[in-house]
């Protein structure tokens, strides 16, 4: 049994290091994009800086993976609310570049740089709320595994 969670947190500690350098690189290449390749070059500017950002991220909790204490499902869930999180979050930033259309979740953005499509793009507001609910689930899975992860160590000892 512990065998089978140190196999499935090998792999995930794997995928997650390699999808956290592939989101970096990602990342890179949309810093790329010309600004009259799209309608809001802002857009790129964030998701140039969304992606890289939470490709670091992602590299940081690969390392974490081995040090989580959650059961294979929990690990699971960890995964999949790490994914859909940080990628949601650049997505977010090319969809609004490519649609010209920003969401009322980045007012300070907004009112620096207005979108020329306006602010009330469902898909752009969609991708950030997804994204702003699964980082949540996965900081709190990573903090409660750290924290079991500790408790047990201590348990161990004594």
């Amino acid at each position: 049994m512990a065998s089978d969670i140190d196999t499935l947190k090998a792999n995930l500690k794997h995928w997650t290091l390699l999808l956290g350098v592939l989101q970096i690189t990602v990342g890179c290449m949309v810093g790329f994009i010309p600004p009259s390749a799209v309608q809001w070059y802002r857009g790129i500017v964030m998701a140039h800086i969304e992606f890289t950002a939470n490709g670091v991220l992602m590299v940081v909790f690969g390392f974490l993976v081995q040090k989580l204490s959650l059961n294979a499902s929990g690990l699971r869930i960890w995964f999949a609310t790490l994914q859909i999180g940080t990628w949601t979050n650049g997505a977010a930033g090319v969809a609004a570049a490519l649609i010209g259309s920003s969401s009322m979740l980045m007012p300070t953005l907004n009112e620096k740089f207005p979108p020329p499509h306006g602010v009330d793009s469902s898909i752009v507001t969609g991708l950030l709320k997804t994204c702003g609910v699964t980082i949540i689930l996965a900081l709190l899975l990573t903090i409660y595994g750290l924290v079991r992860s500790k408790t047990l160590a201590k348990d161990a000892s004594a």
